[in-house]
């Protein structure tokens, strides 16, 4: 009995009703007896939720009907529901389910239930028989039996009682032998495979029998029982599984197909992947399979026979590669062609005909008579649009591929089964079933090309499916799932619309119909469906539509409404219509344009004399697109081309100007005086035609001569000008007159341009006019510099006409080009006293050295000489001036110069040369002091590394031997000493000049830019002489010693890397001993010893110095072993750590004995160091250890860093009591936190959160840490977007949300402020029960920020306001 409708009954008229009318019985007032009657009816015939259902219609029938809580599992019982399978993997009690299990009723009513069940938190589910469930608790093993609505329990003997039993069996499955070592997997066996059966008797005894299939037995007991009883027969799985009754659940087909009630999916696709792995091995024969499977794909129970028939489709369709006989796959394909028409088996056919369809020739496929009856089945059982969205998808699969593969079964069907297949998509809105089903119309269609075809005769009717879909509205967002997007569905309607020509004359009326919408997407859509229909269907069947296309479009162009996208549309499709659209009449674009009333009346506006300066931006706009519409008809032919020219080129020249106005102009120039303005659209146009003939130049210029000798062409009117054009366009270029705005300028440098690119065959220049050109140009770079407009104008035609010069090469416009341009503004470089701004000279020089690799080889050879003669001759151009110079100069060849020849090629030996001579340059000691002193140094250093980086290992090991040479005969260090071992530390020489540390400061970056198979001489004594630099405090030789020790230089010294393990050990031990020095005692030493004119304070300075450096070249060292890997640099991890602490140790030590250390001790100054050398380790580096410098860089290792240290920094932060020493930490482990990938951070959220806005908050009070604090808050930022970081942050909202209020006002840096404010906002995202207590404090903040000096804050100030003041 429905429970709706007893409710329905029940609550209807209960009384007397007036007008004579009949009172409806009252059904709450039924008598006890009665009631209780019709209980046990609904119980004996219904089931027990209509029984819970029927006892909630009213209180009277609650109070008659028993209460089934508290019953046991006596009946009411769910006999009726199956636990049903959530998939995905998810087991009941998943998390992503909130404790809760679905239920599915066997019953017609096909109802689903979810019901809480607290219990699986602590157990899981085995089994659920009979709507009831068999739970094994995690605790105890304790087996018990749920009634999941009323949730009485029944206990049963344990399962490790079940176990024990088992245990002393004296047969078992090898499988399942019981050993103490194993019980585990014992437990996990039975656990999975067990099936259970329960019986509950009138008196309320409860019988559970379990059939434990692994060995071939059964279990049973009651629930008042200790033990289980075991069978003492034995059974083969599969006679075992046909006794048992399949009380609430799903059957078995075996011991794979995880299917009996538990949690596993039903057919899931480990299941199906291991049958297909045994079919595909043979270990089971299709034959067998379908054998064991019949009875569940020919049952009468259609939720059981769609299951199995589409395990057999997806195995099938796993097996694809499988070789099967022809009556094997005639069997199949008779199989599943008749499964088309049981509509509740659809899936499972439509998986199997496609799995069918796509099987190779040579593995065995379906034969076309099956693909024939295929289809005529599909079309007629098959209502596709009446399907699910996933079977609608297969349905258009099938479709798809018997069109690709099988076209010969479609072409003999008549035109109602063609019809069918197109009418299948109509009022289809799955984007994937759309992309499939464009692509079946457009198959369709192009299979029957005959003008009396099926295709001709349908056309219109399957244009009218087609039609609904344009254009593609696409509403889902992103991150949908979706294979398909907008683009991908418009462009397949696209293809659709092509397919066939007879859908002309339907389809070109709607795209021009659809040009006059409102919708801007329409519009764009409708053009490119326009250009590519015009290309498809050809100049027979879209002559008759030009008119009505040019009308359109030209609305389109002239629009001034119309954005540059939409214009830009319009014109490549204007350009096909010319392209494409041929005919007998060649006029017909020339007069659809040329002689249209709005095309004539718009040039002879624009050629007027009151035109002349164009007073608004609609002229202009007007100007542009009618200069578009005729320079494409121009470029389209060369016939078009002259008709152009005939009609308006010449009247456009001279209302430019004559030769006499050109005399004039120049001669008014010279005097001062104004001259008369210039028709500026005459102008533009006149170059735009110019242009166009260029274009037809291009392309026919190998029958250039054909063209000159004609009578009438467009060389010919050309010719007749070019001198009077030249000579204006020349003057516009170089005259200074106010009157000529940027727009004059711009147009004659582009019209000069257009000459000079023109191909050399058929250029109509004079012989001198192309020098000319280049000349004037080039002057007005070397010249006119100041004008910036006019010279960067001047630098990008220069550049392209000697791109344009690589098109035709072998030419003389090369030579000309090299000696008038290249000679002259490539060599500016070189120069050091210059009115012209070196940058200035730089930029024009790199940007002419991109026209080609000649030219760029020139100007890298330019860069080498101006650095060498700057480096020779800095004494006499000022130290602080030739350091810029230099710098600039390097900066230039290193990211621009360089970065451009390695695309090109060309590079080594230009490199290998440039550091050649420069080792030749500093090979003198005293040009390395001056170099020093003038600050060249670092200039230097750059660029030696980037030389070096770039050459082979071959060329590396001629620089790395010239430069040992060089080191071994000018350095005073006992270099003798250094080459079997590395040096002790007292005979360490401690002093050096300044010249020998630039000199080890180049071989050092040298070292940086090696390969790890560049081989290097004597490193032994390398080692040496860096250790030695690098305990002097000198930063260079630590990069040195970071780059070998990652690359593991090769070295026939070294035949082991742990040879070089155990020089790496020395060196580190000497500098953790270096630092470690008692300071103490040093400056007592230092007092004692040094005579009266020394200040003690600068020995103590300098030896803090030292050491600081040393610590920071600890840190590179750790870098180069982090990045490759390499343990030992926890050593160094560990020790920076210890000098983090050190305020600790400070703070133990008495105060008198503290005074020399001022207020900043030495150790707190390390501390800081220290600190500063996590970022070293974690950042990335441009100046080492890096790809460009072909450093070993191991996969994740930022991660494992992070990981590793994570723990340790957690728990030292914890400990810590000294504040000095907690904020070192901070800072150690901000730098390690804002260098780590973020998604490594948010994985340890919950552990780091509450340190990281705490060291937010403590870093916030020191303008020192403000780019770590912005690094940290960007980290935070980072999680505030992650759902796990959402988490974890919610859990400590009060503190983070107090801190972000505080960095509102951070005075230090602005994007601190505006990040906080954006955290804000995102905060607002957030459930609102716990961030609206946070409300009044956020707003307060915001409104604050709004006085904020830089308006980025206070534009974001005002939206976090806004969003935080809507909160109810």
């Amino acid at each position: 009995m429905a429970a709706g409708a007893l409710r329905q009954r029940a609550s209807s008229h209960r009384g007397g009703g007036g007008g004579g009318k009949e009172a409806m019985p009252c059904w709450a007032s039924l008598h006890i007896d009665v009631t209780q009657l019709i209980a046990a009816r609904v119980l004996a015939t219904g089931d027990f939720l209509d029984y819970v259902r029927f006892r909630a219609v009213c209180s009277g029938w609650r109070a008659a009907a028993a209460s089934p809580r508290g019953c046991g599992l006596l009946d009411p019982h769910p006999r009726r529901w199956m636990l049903f399978p959530e998939g995905f993997g998810q087991r009941p009690g998943h998390p992503a389910h909130g404790g809760h299990a679905r239920f599915f009723d066997l019953s017609t009513a096909g109802a689903f239930v979810r019901v809480p069940i607290p219990e699986l938190e602590d157990h899981h589910v085995l089994d659920s028989p009979d709507g009831l469930l068999l739970l094994l608790r995690f605790e105890d093993t304790a087996l018990r039996l749920l009634h999941p609505f009323t949730r009485d329990v029944a206990d049963l003997p344990s399962f490790h009682c079940l176990a024990q039993q088992l245990k002393h069996l004296e047969e078992l499955p090898n499988r399942i032998r019981l050993l103490d070592a194993d019980v585990f997997y014992f437990y996990r066996t039975l656990s999975r495979e067990v099936c259970s059966a329960v019986n509950i008797t009138a008196s309320g005894t409860i019988n559970v029998m379990l059939a434990l299939a692994p060995i071939g037995c059964v279990a049973v007991a009651s629930a008042c029982d200790d033990v289980w009883t075991i069978s003492s027969w034995a059974l083969e799985e599969n006679e075992l599984e046909a006794t048992l009754p399949y009380q609430g659940k799903l059957p078995k087909i075996g011991r794979l197909l995880a299917c009996c009630g538990r949690w596993t999916e039903m057919f899931s696709s480990a299941s199906v992947d291991a049958l297909a792995a045994l079919v595909n091995k043979d270990n089971l024969t299709l034959f067998d399979l379908v054998s064991k499977m019949d009875m569940y794909m020919t049952t009468t129970d259609h939720v059981v026979r769609s299951r199995g028939i589409l395990l057999l489709g997806e195995i099938l369709s796993r097996i694809s590669f499988k070789c099967l006989d022809v009556n094997t796959i005639t069997t199949l394909s008779d199989f599943f062609i008749s499964r088309l028409s049981d509509w509740q088996a659809i899936r499972g056919a439509l998986v199997g005909c496609l799995a069918l369809l796509h099987r190779k020739q040579g593995v065995g496929c379906i034969v076309i008579a099956d693909v024939k009856r295929l289809v005529e089945s599909f079309l007629q059982n098959v209502p596709v649009q009446s399907l699910a969205t996933a079977d609608r998808k297969l349905c258009f699969e099938i479709l798809s591929c018997i069109l690709d593969r099988y076209p010969e079964a479609v072409k003999q069907m008549d035109g109602e089964q063609l019809y069918g297949i197109c009418e299948a998509i109509d009022e289809e809105k799955g984007p994937e079933c759309l992309m499939l089903s464009f692509h079946v119309v457009e198959v369709v269609m192009k299979l029957f090309p005959d003008p009396s075809g099926l295709a001709a005769q349908l056309a219109g009717d399957v244009f009218e499916i087609l039609s609904k879909y344009f254009p593609v509205y696409f509403t889902h967002g992103v991150g949908n799932g979706l294979d398909a997007t907008r683009e991908d569905l418009s462009r397949a309607l696209m293809h659709a619309f092509c397919s066939t020509q007879y859908f002309e004359p339907f389809v070109i009326p709607l795209l021009l119909d659809k040009l006059s919408s409102s919708l801007p997407l329409a519009k764009i859509d409708s053009l490119k469906y326009l250009d590519n229909c015009i290309r498809f269907y050809g100049a027979d069947r879209m002559v008759r539509h030009a008119s009505a296309v040019w009308y359109k479009l030209k609305e389109v162009i002239f629009d001034l409404s119309s954005d540059q996208l939409l214009i830009s549309e319009a014109l490549n499709c204007l350009k096909s219509a010319i392209m494409y659209t041929d005919s007998s009449d060649k006029d017909l674009f020339i007069n659809l344009i040329l002689l249209d009333e709005d095309i004539v009346n718009k040039i002879r506006s624009v050629s007027s004399v009151d035109k002349s300066i164009l007073s608004s931006l609609e002229d202009l706009a007007q100007l542009h697109a009618l200069g578009s519409v005729i320079s494409i008809l121009a470029e389209s032919s060369t016939y078009f081309c002259t008709r152009v020219l005939q009609e308006h080129f010449v009247h456009l020249v001279d209302i430019v100007g004559t030769k006499a106005d050109y005399e004039s102009r120049q001669l008014n120039d010279c005097n001062g005086s104004s001259s008369a303005p210039v028709n500026y659209g005459a102008l533009y146009l006149s170059v735009q035609l110019l242009s166009s003939c260029r274009e037809v130049a291009l392309v026919s210029y190998k029958d250039c001569s054909s063209v000159k000798l004609a009578k009438e062409s467009w060389w010919l009117i050309l010719e007749k000008k070019l001198e009077q054009l030249i000579h204006l366009l020349r003057s516009f270029s170089r005259s200074m007159q106010p009157m000529f705005r940027q727009e004059y300028v711009s147009c004659a440098v582009k019209g000069l341009l257009t000459l000079a690119t023109f191909p050399e065959q058929c250029l109509p220049l004079p012989a001198n006019a192309y020098e000319d050109i280049l000349l004037m140009f080039t002057s007005i770079i070397i010249n006119k510099f100041e004008n910036v407009d006019l010279w960067r104008l001047s630098l990008k035609a220069l550049t392209s006409i000697g791109s344009s010069i690589a098109e035709f090469p072998a030419s003389e416009r090369e030579v000309v080009y090299y000696r008038t341009v290249v000679d002259k503004i490539v060599p500016l470089v070189e120069s050091y006293d210059t009115s012209m701004p070196l940058s200035l000279r730089l930029e024009a020089s790199y940007e002419v050295g991109t026209a080609g690799l000649n030219y760029m080889l020139r100007v890298a050879k330019s860069l080498e000489v101006a650095v060498v003669t700057n480096i020779s001759e800095s004494e006499a151009n000022g130290r602080t001036k030739c350091a810029e110079h230099v710098a600039h100069l390097f900066e230039c060849y290193s990211s621009r110069v360089l970065p451009w020849l390695l695309t090109s090629g060309g590079v080594n030996e230009l490199a290998l040369s440039f550091a050649l001579r420069l080792l030749d340059e500093t090979k003198d000691l005293t040009v390395l002091d001056r170099i020093s002193s003038q600050g060249l140094l670092d200039s230097l250093m750059t660029g030696m590394k980037l030389l070096v980086g770039v050459c082979t290992a071959e060329q590396q090991s001629l620089i790395v031997q010239k430069a040992y040479s060089i080191i071994s005969s000018m350095l005073s260090l006992p270099m003798k000493l250094m080459t079997g071992r590395l040096l002790a530390v007292d005979e360490l020489v401690p002093s050096h000049s300044v010249p020998e540390t630039a000199l080890i400061s180049m071989f050092s970056s040298i070292i940086v830019g090696l390969r790890p198979q560049t081989p290097v001489p004597d490193m032994m004594v390398m080692i040496n002489l860096f250790t030695v630099f690098l305990l002097n405090g000198k930063m260079p030789a630590a990069y040195a010693l970071a780059s070998i020790f990652n690359k593991y230089l090769h070295s026939p010294e070294f035949s082991h890397e742990n040879q070089l393990d155990k020089i790496l050990d020395d060196i580190l031990e000497r500098c953790f001993s270096t630092v470690l020095a008692n300071s103490s005692s040093e400056i007592s030493h230092s007092s004692a010893g040094t005579s009266d004119d020394v200040d003690s304070s600068d020995v103590f300075s300098g030896n803090k110095l030292s050491k600081i450096n040393i610590l920071s070249s600890l840190a590179w060292i750790g870098k180069g072993l982090l990045m490759r890997g390499d343990e030992k640099v926890k050593d160094i991890s560990m020790f920076l750590l210890k000098i983090l602490c050190s305020d600790e140790i400070l703070a133990s030590i008495p105060p008198h004995q503290e005074e020399p250390y001022g207020g900043d001790s030495s150790d707190t100054s390390l501390a800081i160091s220290a600190a500063s050398a996590f970022h070293v380790m974690m950042s990335d580096s441009e100046m080492c250890l890096n790809k460009k410098f072909h450093a070993r860089i191991k996969p994740l290792y930022k991660q494992r860093f992070f990981s590793i240290l994570m723990p340790i920094f957690l728990s030292k932060i914890k400990e810590t009591t000294a504040v000095t020493t907690k904020l070192a930490l901070y800072r150690a482990f901000g730098h390690i936190i804002s260098n780590a990938p973020v998604p490594a951070v948010i994985t340890e959220a919950h552990q780091i959160l509450l340190m990281m806005v705490d060291s937010l908050a403590k870093l916030s009070l020191d303008i020192e840490d403000k780019d770590l604090v912005y690094s940290l808050l960007l980290v935070f930022s980072g999680m505030l977007m992650d759902e796990k970081g959402k988490e974890c942050i919610l859990d400590n909202i009060q503190i983070t949300m107090s801190v972000l209020t505080k960095l509102v006002s951070y005075p230090h840096m602005m994007v601190v402020r505006e990040t906080a404010l954006q955290c804000l906002v995102a905060f607002s995202t957030l459930p609102h029960s716990k961030i609206y207590p946070m409300r009044r404090k956020v707003v307060q903040a915001a409104i604050k920020a709004l006085d904020d000096k830089k308006r980025a804050v206070r534009q974001v100030a005002v939206r976090c306001r806004q969003t935080w003041q809507s909160f109810a």
